[in-house]
């Protein structure tokens, strides 16, 4: 058994016994053996052969009052989970600050209650309330449930010291930004901060959760506790640093829950209708104030215990905050993320495409979901509805998307007439789990017209192989169909990756044909052959408080498909983690791009065709995350095609108390070459207010140079029930290309939405 829990007391002390008989000290030993085992007993711990940690939950017969407070007496029938494990600093070793987990349920809930001791409270970090904001630079605690124990996926609860709540579904075996950090389970909790530490309670319905329904039930299960003061990370069933960067991940390393006995999933429909009113004025066509009215629903059912159908009835995103400013400096399309729950929600099971690995360049990806209700110029196309389908039915994973946008017409920065017809968008995704944690797919996409009968349709077949848990083979094929257009429109990726702590290695090589044309997918570039070597040590030095020091090189060579040279890219550099949280990365980029027409990088001043070499250095450093005050700095200096280019960001990042969170984050660019010298700005702060965990208000104002427009965007978000929400919505764009500021368009709205579980 990899090891065993204790009984929450504290251990017996030799040293201080002298001279006592060898009958009292056997006696002691006796005894203390003696409560040991029948605590063991009645705590009903159980353990397999494997060496996993499990528990065995206990039954209760009422339900427990959420206070945050473990007063209850139910609470001393559970057995008390003690023995947590560093992964971080000191691998290995027990946890500095001693934690307590506990684990009952009834005939609705799952409770868990935390007792997370503290030898200094009043260093305790706590200063996040708003949902589903990262806990991780908070003291925190986290609960991983393996619900159908296939170490596939899991269930993810987090809480603070201050009864902030995030959630998420977690895959297995992949980095944080491929988790579904945006599903929203409907749960209860609350915390308590003494002269001991902090407590927290939680219940989680059945009705949030899927599983099998059978007699008897085993999950896979973890709890983890963070301590950012001391960056100390500690799980009930450890985790080793051989697991690479994302070993919490590693589904099949999690303790088993055991127990749970006679449980049914209530209901299996949920409805949220919505109501939305409000105003909007377009200043710059010299329109009057326009009323805005309207009603829809967002409906769940339950088709299987693990198989879930979202529908969508005149498909409303006003609460979404806009997307955050960037300067293109490049030929090719930025990638934004998608921010809408309609899609975020399964997102991973219709992802299809390159690995996500290098920060400075987007995958590509076959469904790109902002394709659905965005123009390319990210004017909103209204949404007459659809249908998700979701889920997983034994060894297979299932998405069904069909989703239809409206016909509608619009005026672009360019002073010209966009008409966008009734377009209906279809996916059909369903991968196999196979050889343990492997998998294979397939995936089919169509776009249709519904006024003119256009269409474009893809299909694809991919696979990831696990060779042993670090590492893995991932490739797919892809080809595309459309009215005009006949062969030379396939696509082919394959790589290698290798991660544990101290090596990491990635080998790909993608080809795209000139002809291959996704138009609900994101790859900004075709026509190409691209070839990718990422090699890196993970060293841990043992001065400058440093934690953990990356050192790589990223090296890119890309042809034409006659395998001319189009560019070649190598990025060397190094990622240094202190002990506190902060890091400092820097880069040394060696670019070569080979230009066979000229591009326009900026108002009229256009790049022309050659060849290009230039080497530039990026460096960015971050302060510690948690404190009250953080700020972060990038630098930018070096050759850019035939000139120069000088780029600096700071941000800085305020946190006065548990409420009030104010971010500022500043960004420009200097750019001199010979065809002309130009300059880029962009100005952001966000401003957070929260109430409660419950209530919230933000504001994120931004301006860009290049669009001559602040944005702002104001939102107060009240949840009035567990699931339900009520949405005020301000936004405002202001023109400042002449001397004087100018309102362009105004938008208020309220949006109120209600959960029936039925």
């Amino acid at each position: 058994m990899r090891h065993c829990e204790g009984n929450g007391k504290r251990g017996f002390g030799l040293n201080g016994i002298q001279g006592a008989s060898a009958v009292r000290l056997r006696s002691s030993w006796a005894i203390g053996a003696l409560i040991f085992a029948v605590n063991l007993l009645n705590a009903q711990i159980v353990a397999d052969t494997t060496g996993i940690p499990a528990v065995q939950a206990v039954r209760i017969a009422n339900s427990i009052r959420i206070d945050g407070a473990l007063d209850e007496e139910v609470w001393r029938r559970a057995l008390i989970l003690d023995r947590f494990v560093q992964r971080e600093p000191n691998e290995g070793q027990r946890s500095s600050e001693r934690t307590e987990v506990r684990v009952l349920y009834d005939e609705h809930n799952l409770y868990i209650g935390f007792r997370c001791w503290d030898s200094e409270p009043g260093r305790i970090v706590a200063n996040e309330m708003r949902r589903d904001i990262d806990l991780l630079n908070n003291d925190c605690v986290e609960i991983y449930l393996d619900t159908f124990h296939d170490h596939r996926s899991a269930f993810f609860f987090s809480t603070n010291p201050l009864g902030a709540q995030r959630d998420g579904i977690i895959a297995a075996n992949v980095s944080d930004e491929e988790q579904n950090w945006d599903w929203n389970g409907v749960w209860d909790n609350a915390s308590v901060v003494d002269s001991a530490g902090w407590t927290a309670e939680i219940a989680i319905p059945f009705q949030t959760l899927r599983f099998h329904d059978a007699r008897d039930l085993t999950w896979g299960v973890n709890f983890a506790r963070f301590v950012p003061r001391k960056r100390e990370e500690v799980y009930w069933s450890p985790i080793a640093r051989e697991f690479g960067w994302w070993g919490k991940f590693r589904i099949d390393a999690y303790g088993h829950l055991t127990g749970l006995q006679g449980l049914k999933q209530p209901g299996d429909l949920e409805l949220k209708p919505f109501v939305l009113s409000g105003v909007q004025r377009d200043f710059e066509a010299g329109r009057p104030y326009e009323r805005q009215l309207g009603i829809g629903m967002d409906a769940k059912y339950h088709l299987t215990p693990n198989l879930t159908a979202d529908i969508s009835v005149n498909t409303d995103f006003a609460q979404v905050e806009a997307d955050q400013e960037q300067t293109n400096l490049t030929r090719f399309e930025l990638f934004f993320p998608e921010k809408r729950d309609f899609f975020l929600e399964g997102a991973a099971i219709f992802r299809f495409g390159e690995r996500f690995f290098n920060p400075l360049t987007s995958a590509s990806v076959l469904f790109f979901s902002r394709r659905i209700g965005l123009s390319e110029d990210n004017t909103l196309i209204p949404l007459l509805g659809g249908i998700k389908i979701t889920g997983k039915e034994g060894s297979y994973s299932v998405g069904l998307l069909n989703m239809t946008a409206d016909r509608t017409s619009y005026t672009n920065d360019d002073d010209e007439l966009v008409i966008v017809p009734r377009t209906n968008f279809s996916v059909v995704r369903l991968r196999k789990d196979v050889f343990g944690n492997s998998t294979i797919g397939l995936i089919g996409l169509d776009k249709s017209s519904l006024d003119d009968g256009a269409y474009n349709r893809n299909i694809g077949f991919d696979a990831t192989l696990y060779l042993n848990p670090n590492t893995q083979v991932n490739g797919f094929l892809a080809k595309t169909f459309s009215p005009d257009t006949r062969g030379e429109d396939a696509a082919g990726y394959v790589d290698l990756y290798y991660n544990d702590d101290f090596w990491t290695l990635l080998a790909s090589h993608n080809t795209i044909q000139d002809n291959f044309n996704p138009e609900m997918g994101f790859f900004p570039r075709t026509g190409i052959r691209r070839t990718q070597v990422n090699f890196g040590i993970s060293p841990r030095p043992r001065f400058l408080d440093l934690r953990q020091v990356a050192l790589f090189d990223d090296f890119s060579y890309i042809t034409n498909q006659k395998n001319e040279l189009e560019a070649r890219y190598n990025y060397v550099g190094w990622y240094a983690l202190f002990q506190d949280g902060s890091y400092w990365l820097v880069l040394l980029n060696s670019n070569y791009e080979n230009l066979d027409e000229e591009f326009e990088i900026h108002d009229d001043v256009n790049i022309q065709p050659g060849a290009y070499r230039f080497t530039n250095v990026y460096s960015e450093y971050q302060t510690d995350k948690s404190r009250p005050l953080s700020g972060l700095l990038r630098l930018r200096h070096g050759n850019f095609y035939d000139g120069s280019l000088r780029g600096y960001g700071i941000g800085a990042n305020m946190k006065l108390g548990a409420r009030f969170t104010l971010n500022l984050q500043y960004e420009r660019n200097d750019v001199k070459l010979s065809a002309g010298e130009f300059s880029t700005n962009i100005v952001a702060t966000r401003l957070l207010y929260t109430f409660s965990p419950r209530l919230f208000a933000k504001a994120y104002v931004q301006w860009n140079s290049d669009d001559q427009a602040i944005t702002a965007n104001f939102l107060v978000n009240f949840i009035h029930t567990p699931g339900s929400d009520l949405f005020l919505v301000y936004n405002e764009e202001i023109g400042t290309s002449a001397r004087s500021l100018r309102t362009n368009n105004r938008t208020i709205l309220l949006k109120f939405n209600y959960l029936f579980h039925l």
